[in-house]
């Protein structure tokens, strides 16, 4: 919890999907030393899904390619309940300039942590 003008509030909760544990912890550090509460890290889009099944982020870090597949099922879901999401993905611009991640961020690896977090606090407006 943060506090502002002596009001409570909520941190922000953000899904990070990543399957490399190194670098998932490294971004759980990042956004946690930014305010915000981590949803996850999981490694895999199955674990995703069933987080997003009982919990409702505020937004997402999402590495493209995950250990069992891609993570468009939970870019789509995310999208159809309006919840923001980045990439953190090696895979290069050509991801998205069309298709289905056409225009959402990929902030590459390796990923510059306060970049991230900016673009999160961006997304969340």
């Amino acid at each position: 919890m943060s506090f502002d003008d002596g009001r409570c509030r909520a941190a922000k909760r953000v899904l990070v999907a990543e399957d490399e544990i190194l670098i998932a912890m490294e971004i759980e550090r990042a956004l946690a030393s930014g305010g915000f509460e981590v949803l996850g890290p999981v490694g895999s889009v199955e674990e995703a899904l069933q987080l997003l099944h009982r919990e409702r982020p505020d937004a997402a870090v999402l590495d493209v390619t995950l250990r069992d597949g891609k993570v468009t099922a939970v870019a789509a879901l995310l999208r159809s309940r309006d919840v923001p999401f980045v990439l953190a993905s090696a895979e290069g611009r050509a991801l998205t300039e069309s298709g289905f991640f056409r225009g959402v961020t990929n902030l590459g690896k390796p990923t510059d942590m306060s970049r991230m977090v900016g673009e999160i606090r961006r997304l969340l407006g």
